[in-house]
């Protein structure tokens, strides 16, 4: 999978921006003819490219001088970060296995090694959950409400609500559900099933734990050499272009990381 197309939110051709979406009061030139979204909550100033492309960005001031800040998608960040991983993870795992035989010493550079290939398997599964996560709080409106019916009672939920207080495995099966019409979850599949081991996983690095046995962490090394990456990043791409068609699309470049 080559790199993913990069997008930013106020990501506009000059006849493409739609101000309901973004529910701003007026759309203007001003003296220094810089496009601005004027908002309640602020302005969004626009950063125009050599194809006459818009990306909308934060005036933030730095050492007393104005700068446009464009705004990404946190998601697409997120699942960038964990896909850059991947191509090293794998190289690095050959490696380290080499020097980690019963072959005599081993070199005292590995001892680094061990660190970042660790480090970075932990950081593909936390950046790859937290795309997920991300995504899925895009996904609903701002306006919703997600209805609980329980036996004696009804819980009501609202957006931030949904995002603080409902855990996971419910996000991506009831309210995304209830959000598209769409269940991803409907039948078990390899994608879906991959995506309950990435949150275990991830679970197991957010949460570690001192099990008191000798071989404290032996259940979170072994997850480290043997979970299947590529595939995993494969399954979270289908989640969102499940729900989001052509979401997670590769760069028309043509060029690799």
């Amino acid at each position: 999978m080559k790199h993913i197309k990069k997008r930013f939110f106020f990501d506009y051709k000059e006849n493409e921006l739609n101000l309901n979406e973004h529910h701003v009061d007026f759309y203007k030139f001003d003296d220094e003819h810089e496009k601005k979204l004027i908002g309640k909550k602020g302005s969004v100033a626009f950063l125009e490219l050599e194809d006459e492309q818009y990306i909308g960005g934060i005036v933030n001031k730095i050492d007393g001088k104005n700068f446009i800040i464009p705004i990404p998608d946190p998601t697409l960040i997120y699942f960038h970060n964990a896909q850059t991983s991947l191509k090293l993870i794998s190289s690095d795992r050959k490696e380290l296995l080499k020097k980690l035989s019963f072959e005599g010493k081993i070199p005292e550079t590995s001892i680094n090694e061990i660190y970042n290939y660790f480090g970075r398997t932990s950081g593909f599964v936390i950046f790859l959950f937290t795309a997920m996560e991300s995504f899925i709080n895009q996904m609903i409106p701002d306006d919703f409400r997600y209805e609980n019916e329980m036996t004696r009672k009804t819980e009501i939920y609202n957006k931030l609500q949904i995002q603080e207080s409902i855990d996971f495995k419910t996000k991506i099966t009831k309210v995304l559900k209830a959000v598209s019409g769409k269940d991803f979850f409907q039948k078990s599949t390899p994608s879906n099933q991959l995506i309950y081991k990435l949150k275990d996983f991830r679970d197991e690095i957010i949460h570690t734990k001192d099990d008191g046995e000798i071989m404290k962490y032996d259940k979170l090394i072994d997850n480290a050499l043997r979970f299947p990456y590529e595939k995993s990043l494969i399954a979270v791409a289908k989640f969102m272009n499940y729900y989001k068609p052509e979401y997670i699309v590769e760069c028309g470049c043509g060029a690799d990381f």
